[in-house]
């Protein structure tokens, strides 16, 4: 028998049949930056790319480089280029195909204060050029939040608030990556994980586990 225990999503992403617990907000940035001498944009979340938005149209002039579909889709949304969408979903494999493709070009990285992956070492034959345009802090949700259940965990940030506010006891854990495995393994010993990395991935799994 399938689960029937609430599925929890840790930010604020309205999704059907999935409950929200935002334990990470997004605080967006203002720095000072130019897009001179740029070739293309790099963005690596939507949140990259609704933060430059919020500064600027001028993006809006220069392809974009996106590390997955819903980051694209975020481009398109907001009236950008897309140039290019990556094969992985992980920074660094994302920076070793840019630099397979690109040669001596000029790219400019619409960033979070903290990178789970760093993309800067990969970049080999083209340079980078970084701007912190947005930071992820922890938030105490008001929502009530029912035990037991499962719960989709997208990155490391989002084990570290959780951990900060409740127990992983009566709960069942899925890591969205590799990375935010390693952070839950701290936590707990056993973290069920999709093939492919991305949240609808994550949800389809949640729905088909058989919890005994």
């Amino acid at each position: 028998m399938k689960s029937e225990l609430p599925i929890y999503l840790l930010t604020d992403q309205k999704i059907d049949g999935v409950e929200n617990y935002p334990v990470i907000k997004i605080n967006f940035l203002s720095p000072s930056f130019s897009f001179e001498n740029i070739d293309y944009l790099i963005f690596t979340s939507k949140n990259g790319v609704r933060a430059v938005n919020n500064l600027t149209d001028e993006w809006k002039n220069y392809p974009s480089l996106a590390i997955g579909k819903a980051t694209a889709n975020e481009i398109e949304k907001l009236g950008g280029k897309v140039e290019y969408i990556a094969k992985s979903a992980y920074g660094d494999e994302f920076a070793k195909e840019i630099n397979q493709i690109y040669k001596n070009k000029t790219f400019l990285f619409f960033r979070a204060k903290k990178l789970v992956s760093k993309i800067q070492k990969e970049f080999i034959n083209n340079t980078l050029k970084e701007v912190i345009i947005y930071e992820t802090v922890c938030n105490t949700p008001d929502e009530q939040f029912k035990k037991p259940s499962i719960v989709i965990f997208t990155s490391p940030s989002t084990v570290k608030c959780f951990s900060k506010i409740l127990t992983f006891e009566n709960i069942v854990t899925i890591a969205i990556g590799n990375k935010t495995k390693k952070e839950l393994s701290k936590f707990t010993t056993e973290i069920f994980m999709p093939t492919t990395p991305s949240i609808n991935e994550c949800i389809k799994l949640a729905k088909s586990l058989k919890i005994r």
